[in-house]
C-alpha cells in the first residue's frame, strides 16, 4: 500500500482573521499480484473501501498547533487504476483531508 498525494492542498476558504480552511486531496493505492483470481481484486477493493469508510468515522487526527483537521472522507470508491506487464495490479481509492489553520494575533 502507498498514500500518494493528487494535488497540493489548496485554500477554500479564508479567515478575516487572517486563517484559512483547506483542503488536501491524496489516494490510497493497493498493488497486488491477483493471478486469475476475481475473488482478490474484490478484496482489495474491498480493503480499500473499508479504510476510506474508517478514515471518515474515525475522530480525526491531531496535525499540530493552531491547526485543526475538519473532516477526512473518501471522494470515490475503490477501483483498478493500472495493470502492469508483470501482472500487478494498482487498486485506488480517493480521499480527501479538509483542515483549517488559525493564526493567533
Amino acid at each position: 500500500m502507498a498514500l500518494s498525494t493528487i494535488q497540493a492542498a489548496y485554500i477554500v476558504k479564508k479567515y478575516i482573521l487572517g486563517g484559512y480552511q483547506a483542503e488536501y486531496q491524496f489516494k490510497v493505492i493497493y498493488r497486488m499480484k491477483p493471478g486469475n483470481s476475481n475473488d482478490k481484486r474484490l478484496k482489495a477493493d474491498e480493503t480499500l473501501n473499508a479504510l476510506g469508510d474508517w478514515a471518515a468515522s474515525e475522530t480525526p487526527p491531531d496535525i499540530g498547533n493552531g491547526r485543526r483537521v475538519i473532516r477526512i472522507e473518501p471522494t470515490t470508491r475503490s477501483s483498478l487504476f493500472a495493470v502492469y506487464e508483470n501482472g500487478d495490479e494498482d487498486h485506488q481509492i480517493l480521499m480527501k483531508m479538509n483542515y483549517e489553520v488559525i493564526k493567533n494575533g
